[in-house]
């Protein structure tokens, strides 16, 4: 048994990173050998030589489904999942893991920001990321209806999580999980600190089946707990803050531009504020962010109808 186990996937064509290896040198460092790297993958990969020990998980299907089959066959205390294309910030996150251990918590996460952004699509992402951790993330944890965990860094206590997780086959990792977070009223730690950096979609049509595939993620979950009524509004809740709150600020902004237009102008300023917190370098980006990237939510609400048609679907286990 090890006391700390790092989770990272590969999907196919790639390779265990630079990046991963860093912090994994760090945490061994930390808990002097008690600690292993495990590749979730669907095939053999080289594994480069290392002082701590790294195993392979072979196992088809998403994420979600390869953590749960992992933990069933590993008796890990707490488990570091960290996706494959993440630069970790590797001071906070050891940080972050020590401190969740000590204070006993079953689940931890902090920020997630875009890495070195360049062009429009890849600072929008950035600015979505931004509302995301400023504004609705905390706001629906906060009002006990949050069901969504930055899914490319997170730590969990495996004894609370393992045998108990809802069964399901999906690409949300983090909405499955933060559900049975809420559900079950589970110990968080949150940290107000930028745990890593991912590589964001630089193109439109890389952005657009992202968000197809989330919709097909979002609907499985949905299907898979539609029976359960504490389990179903707070999926629905996810999706209107998530992917219809555009339309209510459409709705503010069309009623102040009828009023008086400057105020108008002035009202999506002041939100470009609120969205970007102290990141004012992305404030130009905020504001075109509420005028461009509703296509996508647009796009995730027609896959999601779309899925939802289509009746019973081998893309979830109930």
């Amino acid at each position: 048994m090890k006391k700390l186990c790092l989770v990272t996937y590969t999907r196919k064509n790639e390779c265990y990173t630079q990046a991963i290896d860093l912090i994994a040198q760090k945490l061994n460092e930390d808990f002097m050998g008690d600690f292993k790297v495990v590749i979730c993958c669907e095939e053999m990969i080289h594994v480069p030589q290392s002082n701590y020990e790294i195993d392979i998980f072979l196992k088809k299907g998403t994420k979600y489904r390869k953590l749960i089959s992992l933990m069933e066959n590993d008796d890990s205390l707490y488990y570091l999942s960290i996706d494959n294309d993440i630069s970790g910030n590797i001071p906070a996150i050891r940080q972050f893991v020590k401190k969740l251990m000590c204070q006993r918590v079953d689940i931890g996460w902090g920020r997630i920001y875009v890495d070195s952004p360049h062009g429009l699509i890849s600072n929008l992402v950035g600015v979505d990321k931004l509302l995301s951790h400023n504004l609705i993330r905390p706001t629906l944890w906060s009002l006990g209806v949050g069901i969504s965990v930055p899914g490319q860094i997170f730590c969990i206590k495996g004894g609370r999580f393992r045998g108990n997780l809802i069964n399901l086959d999906t690409f949300l990792d983090d909405l499955a999980l933060g559900l049975y977070v809420n559900v079950n009223n589970c110990k968080k730690y949150i940290v107000n600190k930028n745990l890593g950096y991912e590589r964001p979609n630089n193109h439109f049509w890389g952005l657009w089946n992202q968000r197809k595939r989330w919709a097909i993620g979002y609907g499985s979950i949905l299907k898979g707990v539609f029976g359960i009524n504490n389990y179903r509004w707070k999926v629905i809740i996810h999706g209107l803050g998530y992917h219809f709150s555009w339309i209510l600020n459409w709705a503010i902004a069309g009623l102040l531009l009828v009023k008086f237009f400057p105020i108008c102008i002035l009202y999506l300023i002041f939100l470009s504020f609120i969205i970007v917190g102290k990141n004012l370098k992305m404030l130009p980006y905020a504001f075109l962010y509420q005028f461009i990237f509703p296509l996508f939510h647009v796009v995730w609400m027609i896959s999601l109808v779309r899925f939802l048609s289509k009746g019973d679907s081998n893309e979830y286990y109930s």
